[in-house]
């Protein structure tokens, strides 16, 4: 049976009753804390030490573990059975890139404060790494946009790669001090990187409408993710694993719930989308209804060869298909889009910037921000309106219209009373 005394401001005392051969004996540790710690953290690391002496009498060792074999542990164990397959890929890939290999070997309470901040700012130095091929191992020219400029290889990381590797230590820590691995997570120590939140890229309407007349003659098939991106908003994988029959044709309405994902381990797999909120109806346009009408005649028995309609794969009647049928590879419109988009004068659009386009365009033409909020499957819209606040220029401007009228005021109430 175990106690924890506050004997003073700052100063506790835990105890153990232990069996003796003259009968049961207090076992007493005093406690100094950091006066600028509150009561309630005091109490917190009161009780851990007292589980520490618990176990010690007890004859019990606390486990050790290096970063390396704990890492293990947090992944398998307390990260894989509630995270994506993407989530566990990430956080894998952030260990071994630039985690274990600096501090594997350590053991966890060797990882202390300095320690964390040394290696913190190591990352913040470290050179961006390419997997891109040298250009003589290349099948065919690389396309403008993704050619690599001069001293690209030696440019640090970004911000919001730095905050990846913190916020990974600082989760598998806090884990282990869960666990009692540790009695504290030194990362609490450690300052937070900042991280400047990046505004996203607007697409001018007039770069749309261009945007749009040049997919004219394109493959239907690139025409039509090109427009779920822009006209809907929707992510990559969102795009990738949509059916005829996630399509209200009455109502014209599109059930967003699926999306292709990819990890180098598992492959391409179905899941759903990448929050709560990414589950959710979007209202489509008569003309792209039209299209999709189009397209889904193509695409039926009555469309096909009778040697292509008894085909296996017919039934899963993706709207967008490889050209045996199948689904597509994950990140095929993605490569589509990119080649189209150096050829049609479009060297920084991404084609996850059209969804950015999307939320954009629509802000600019005084869409109600909840709605937007709610076609990007976004769960808040203070979200929204942070990331495309800069899309609201002529709010803006209204506003300041506001302030010139007030401004002006006083001076024609001054004029009608010399009148």
């Amino acid at each position: 049976m175990g106690s924890i005394e506050h004997r003073s401001k700052n100063t506790w005392r835990v105890g153990v009753q232990v069996k003796t051969s003259a009968g049961w004996q207090w076992v007493r540790i005093p406690l100094r804390m950091d006066p600028d710690l509150p009561e309630s953290v005091q109490r917190k690391r009161a009780k851990r030490e007292l589980e520490l002496l618990e176990a010690r009498l007890a004859g019990e060792q606390a486990t050790t573990w290096t970063l390396a074999d704990w890492a293990e542990e947090w992944l398998t164990k307390h990260v894989a059975p509630d995270a994506s397959p993407v989530t566990v890929a990430n956080y894998r890939h952030l260990l071994r890139s630039r985690i274990l290999p600096q501090l594997g070997d350590k053991d966890l309470t060797e990882l202390t404060p300095a320690v964390l901040t040394d290696w913190l700012i190591s990352v913040r130095n470290a050179p961006r790494r390419t997997t891109a091929k040298p250009e003589d191992q290349l099948s065919r020219p690389r396309a403008p946009s993704d050619q690599l400029r001069p001293g690209a290889g030696a440019k640090p990381l970004s911000a919001n790669t730095v905050l990846h590797y913190y916020t990974c230590m600082e989760a598998m820590l806090s884990v282990a001090v869960r666990m009692g691995y540790l009695e504290h997570n030194p990362m609490e120590s450690v300052r937070r990187p900042k991280l400047h939140q990046g505004r996203a890229a607007a697409l001018p309407e007039e770069d749309a409408l261009r945007l749009i007349a040049a997919l004219a003659d394109q493959d239907p098939r690139l025409r039509m993710a090109v427009l779920l991106g822009l006209i809907c908003g929707l992510r990559l994988g969102e795009v990738t694993e949509l059916k005829f029959t996630d399509i209200d044709w009455e109502r014209g309405v599109l059930n967003v719930s699926r999306a292709l994902k990819y990890t180098p381990d598992s492959g391409s797999y179905v899941s759903a989308p990448k929050t709560n909120a990414g589950e959710r109806l979007i209202t489509l346009p008569a003309s792209l209804v039209a299209e999709l009408r189009r397209m889904a005649r193509l695409y039926t028995a009555d469309g096909l060869d009778a040697e292509d309609a008894g085909r296996p794969w017919h039934n899963t009647r993706h709207i967008l298909y490889a050209r045996d049928g199948r689904a597509l590879h994950h990140d095929t419109p993605s490569k589509w889009f990119r080649a189209f988009a150096d050829a049609n004068g479009f060297p920084q659009l991404t084609f996850h910037g059209l969804r950015h386009a999307h939320a954009s365009l629509l802000l600019a033409h005084n869409i109600d921000v909840v709605a937007v909020a709610s076609r990007m499957g976004h769960s808040d819209p203070g979200v929204t309106l942070r990331v495309y606040a800069h899309a609201l220029p002529a709010r803006d401007q209204a506003a300041a219209d506001y302030f010139d009228h007030l401004m002006e005021r006083p001076g024609d109430d001054a004029a009608r009373d010399q009148g």
